[in-house]
């Protein structure tokens, strides 16, 4: 039998430590394209999108109409947001100037559920009147926070520990109830996202939960 140094034995268990952090990773990105591909089923199944098999390209597109069609399938999961822009002449002082701001609905029957702020260091999500939803409700804990915003959380603090990233920059959130029932949701504050990419994922995501998290009440 081979014996083996404790370099060998170390560097051992740094591949698995790697391996390991590449298989959560993995999963988690598994988990976010089967969210995507459920909420694209939900709006073909509302009739607001053909399928592909319905387009007949070949017949009724040239191929530039062909790609403006298919990037226009692409961008599915935005049509859950009703957005608009802030008047940029507002002559109210404000500490913040909201950029912009989107509506997300239940599409199986336009219920409002939730209004998202965007200003350039943070996201604001608060929850629709009447809206009232508790955030011991699943899967807000076990995937909204310990899954996506904790998810950006461990990865900015890799960044710091290879020195990319200050831990002033470093992506954090505050989950606000209301004062009368500690379990009601009354605002979601997410600061330093930094890049449009996590943004789309809240939105996203967001969506999906909130959606999930009514359809229980509902029962």
């Amino acid at each position: 039998m081979l014996g083996y140094s404790d370099d060998d034995i170390k560097n051992a268990a740094e591949i698995r430590e790697w391996l390991t952090k590449q298989i959560l990773e993995k999963q988690d990105e598994i988990e976010k394209i089967k969210i995507n591909l459920s909420l694209i089923d939900s709006v073909l199944k509302q009739g607001s999108f053909k399928t592909a098999a319905n387009l007949n390209f070949s017949k009724k597109f040239s191929p530039s109409e062909q790609k403006n069609e298919m990037n226009s399938m692409k961008k599915t999961p935005n049509q859950y947001y009703e957005k608009h822009r802030e008047n940029e002449e507002q002559t109210e002082p404000r500490e913040q100037a909201v950029e912009e701001t989107r509506l997300i609905k239940r599409l199986k029957d336009n219920t409002p559920l939730a209004r998202v702020h965007v200003t350039s260091e943070e996201v604001t999500i608060i929850p629709e009147d009447p809206i009232k939803i508790s955030i011991e409700t699943p899967p807000f804990r076990s995937f909204f926070l310990n899954r996506i915003l904790q998810g950006m959380r461990n990865k900015d603090l890799d960044k710091i520990k290879q020195g990319q990233l200050s831990e002033s920059d470093m992506i954090s959130y505050d989950i606000i109830t209301e004062n009368e029932n500690k379990d009601i949701l009354k605002k979601i504050q997410i600061k330093n996202y930094r890049d449009k990419e996590r943004i789309n994922e809240i939105f996203n995501t967001a969506a999906w939960v909130l959606t999930r998290m009514l359809d229980k009440v509902d029962k």
